[in-house]
């Protein structure tokens, strides 16, 4: 039985702490799939697919919520795939996210906050009632809620706003100006993030990570399809930028 972990580049700490205790504590009986893990997607792979078939096989979701990643759409794709294959989704609050102040649709599904006291053995209790797991095994529940907050003090808020003042005021770095430069060289019909990514030799989670910072400032158009993924275009900023710097 496979769980599904939905999770933001930046929050894969927590994602990968989840993952260890989980697989760790019910070994042999469930296999956790975190997209920003190797083992999980290995260099190379294919990586909508490889996510495709991860979902397509899971009986559970994790929702990691926090005010950063519940404005993502990918995250809300991922909900939504789960959703459709009517499997449990389980949102996991955590810095600073409240379950009472969770978007609709989001906010249908039964929350969980990470700083709560029960919050190990809510999670397990509701792993073994969706798994048909007789009896939950003995944990450390000091250790793992330490390597927990870790984890959640891992994430710095301030960093993709960093990133997005400075392209705002038209630092874009390297890394963002050769995505901008691919996206106009395809043409004009917008591409999404697995499309990107053979262009550019990078993961994913990265390729969607520097997206959202370029959509953020105003580089990019986002246009959004029920059931298939976000495909991007340059915007009249984005063109311009280019045309300024001779790359176009």
């Amino acid at each position: 039985m496979k769980i599904f972990i939905s999770h933001i580049t930046e929050e894969s700490a927590l994602a990968l702490v989840l993952k260890d205790w989980i697989e760790s504590t019910f070994v042999d009986q469930c296999e956790v799939f975190v997209s920003s893990d190797l083992r999980d997607i290995p260099a190379g792979s294919k990586w909508l697919e490889e996510i495709d078939q991860a979902l397509e096989g899971s009986v559970v979701m994790l929702l990691l919520c926090s005010p950063a990643s519940i404005s993502r759409p990918w995250v809300n794709f991922e909900a939504g795939c789960g959703w459709i294959k009517r499997i449990p989704i389980i949102p996991i609050c955590h810095s600073g996210q409240r379950e009472n102040s969770l978007p609709v649709p989001i906010s249908v599904f039964q929350a969980l906050e990470l700083e709560s006291d029960n919050f190990v053995p809510d999670l397990f209790n509701s792993f073994a009632q969706h798994l048909k797991i007789v009896k939950v095994p003995r944990i450390d529940q000091t250790e793992m809620r330490r390597e927990l907050d870790g984890a959640v003090r891992s994430i710095i808020p301030s960093s993709r706003n960093s990133s997005m003042s400075e392209a705002g005021a038209g630092e874009v770095d390297d890394t963002r100006v050769k995505i901008l430069e691919a996206i106009a060289k395809l043409g004009d019909d917008g591409y999404s993030a697995e499309e990107l990514v053979p262009h550019l030799d990078m993961t994913g989670p990265k390729m969607e990570y520097y997206l959202d910072i370029l959509v953020d400032s105003k580089l990019l158009n986002r246009h959004l399809y029920m059931g298939d993924p976000s495909r991007y275009t340059l915007t009249k900023a984005g063109r311009k930028f280019l045309v300024e710097r001779g790359l176009l």
